[in-house]
């Protein structure tokens, strides 16, 4: 059995030589495992997030709606499906961020469902073992999405968390999707799958993607090989049961 120090942990992995500093990192604070243990808290201000990427995805302290950031904007759709600017002084507990430059595209034709796109996105993987972010742009003709609701302390795990959120379903949206792949030695880390978060483009509309149905859009994939973790130094970190 482990435990996790409450001391500042800064983990740094890195394959690729030739990359400047910051070139193809994630940036990304906490862990997924520490997520689903309920370590709804964090230090780490959106501000300082943004220092670190301009593309990502994660939750708001006390998991209070889902965050997306595209272009360097980040956004909150909470439990009412309402989609709100974020704040640079808001908190995070778990979050991923990349300064996104893609590496290849490709126009994604319609028909998929959500199964079906990660088997043609996982065909489009340079290797089974280095991250990618992805975005992907168009139309979707069907999207199921959701946002929790906001948790009270004494905190319950992630999956009884979301037992409360909310769901909805459209039809002919368009709007963008962020996320990223994890493979699955990283899986404790973050989602070892295609973890995506959508925005509509008119900003009305977002959340977490359970189930799509893709119409015509443009695919972006940026190759990761470097990662940033950065562990809280909370006390609620270091008391938790993680990954047992």
């Amino acid at each position: 059995m482990h435990r996790l120090a409450a001391a500042a942990t800064v983990l740094i992995l890195a394959w690729g030589t030739n990359a400047r500093a910051g070139d193809d990192t994630i940036f990304q604070y906490s862990t997924l495992d520490a997520l689903s243990a309920g370590v709804f808290d964090g230090q780490m201000s959106f501000g300082e997030l943004a220092r670190h990427g301009d593309l990502g995805l994660g939750t708001f302290n006390a998991l209070d709606g889902e965050m997306v950031a595209f272009d360097g904007a980040f956004w909150r759709i909470t439990h009412d499906g309402t989609v709100h600017a974020v704040g640079p002084e808001e908190l995070t507990p778990f979050a991923a961020v990349t300064p996104f430059a893609a590496d290849a595209a490709f126009t994604l034709e319609g028909g998929l469902d959500l199964p079906g796109l990660s088997a043609l996105l996982d065909s489009r993987l340079v290797d089974r073992n280095t991250p990618v972010a992805i975005r992907i742009d168009g139309v979707f003709a069907e999207l199921t999405i959701r946002a929790p609701a906001r948790q009270e302390k004494p905190y319950v795990g992630l999956i009884e968390a979301l037992a409360s959120q909310n769901t909805w379903q459209h039809q002919d949206i368009a709007g963008t999707m962020v996320g990223f792949w994890f493979p699955a030695w990283m899986g404790t880390i973050n989602a070892p799958v295609w973890h995506l978060h959508f925005l509509s483009a008119d900003r009305t509309v977002g959340g977490h993607v359970l189930a799509a149905q893709t119409g015509q859009a443009d695919v972006q994939l940026d190759r990761s090989p470097d990662m940033n973790l950065v562990l809280p130094r909370t006390q609620a970190f270091a008391d938790a049961v993680i990954g047992e």
